[in-house]
């Protein structure tokens, strides 16, 4: 062996640990933003009276037992309660947590606790989580496709606009009870198991938003800031409010963690200082296919160390 190959080797190992810390600096999460409204979001009764939306269920014929239901307010949208079903299979469900731990096995994932983990990103995937999110949005998009049949339904009923439809959308992912999801790869939940456990931190979330908006024609992007340790979405709407361009098109900040923010609204805390940026990722195209990308992972010899992600807060 030439007596340069340790240091070579060294120095690829250092190159690769660089990345990573760059990719989960940049898409780190989460922490609840309270959103500054003229008038709080009022907490909306599971048992109060809304305009029914049905139940969603996947795969279809899965019964309505069980399933998720969730209640959420979307003032301005008569008549301003809206109650929604979800009922996604239990094998369904344990075939989405199980074939996302296969896809973090695949990528060498090793939760380190206390908001730390390693990864071995496979080629093409360093300086962010894209591939990550392109495993997951892959996976899951066919079981949210009854959800977005549920609001095409509404939007044709109601006769609903772009910007209301957008704001139904965005008001029930927003209804959604933060929560880290500590003991999940990458601290993100599959976006179909937030919709029917009810629970998720800020990238889970925006994640279940932007494959709703997007199936319903919206324009869309998950936007990440590594100072704040929060990420957002990023609605392709001419609206008020703060916006971010990207790719010569403006994408308006929405905050997912907090009832009733507005498209376009972000924390000004959260803009001092401004590092956000749009974490591009593939998103499939044609119909909804339940089948997980999985990469090839980038042969490395030795394991990177451990990087830091900052969980909420």
């Amino acid at each position: 062996m030439s007596p340069r190959a340790p240091a070579r080797a060294s120095l690829r190992a250092l190159l690769v640990a660089a990345s990573i810390t760059a990719a989960l600096g940049a898409t780190g999460c989460c922490r609840i933003i309270e959103a500054v409204l003229t008038e709080p979001e009022p907490e909306a009764s599971p048992t109060g009276p809304a305009q029914e939306l049905g139940t969603a269920a996947y795969p279809a014929g899965s019964p309505p037992a069980g399933a998720a239901i969730h209640t959420w307010n979307a003032k301005r949208l008569p008549p301003g309660t809206f109650r929604l079903g979800y009922a996604l299979a239990p094998g369904e469900a344990s075939d989405v947590e199980s074939d996302y731990r296969r896809f973090a096995d695949d990528v060498h994932f090793v939760n380190e606790s206390k908001g730390k983990f390693r990864w071995v990103p496979p080629a093409g995937c360093a300086g962010d989580l894209h591939c990550v999110y392109e495993n997951i949005v892959a996976r899951d998009r066919a079981d949210l496709m009854p959800l977005v049949e549920r609001f095409r339904a509404r939007r044709t009923e109601a006769k609903l606009g772009t910007m209301d439809l957008a704001w139904l959308v965005v008001t029930f992912v927003q209804s959604i009870k933060y929560e880290i999801p500590e003991k999940e790869p990458f601290g993100i939940l599959p976006p179909a198991l937030v919709a029917t456990q009810k629970r998720g931190d800020c990238d889970s979330k925006t994640l279940l938003g932007l494959i709703l908006l997007k199936e319903m024609g919206i324009d869309g992007v998950l936007l990440s800031s590594a100072a704040h340790t929060h990420a957002m979405l990023g609605v392709a709407l001419p609206a008020q409010g703060t916006k971010m361009t990207y790719a010569g098109r403006d994408y308006m900040f929405t905050e997912m963690t907090a009832k009733g923010s507005p498209i376009g609204h972000i924390n000004p805390d959260l803009l001092k200082p401004n590092d956000w940026r749009v974490v591009p990722f593939k998103y499939p195209a044609g119909g909804g296919s339940a089948t997980p990308v999985t990469p090839s992972p980038k042969p490395v010899a030795p394991r990177p160390g451990p990087t830091t992600r900052t969980k909420g807060r």
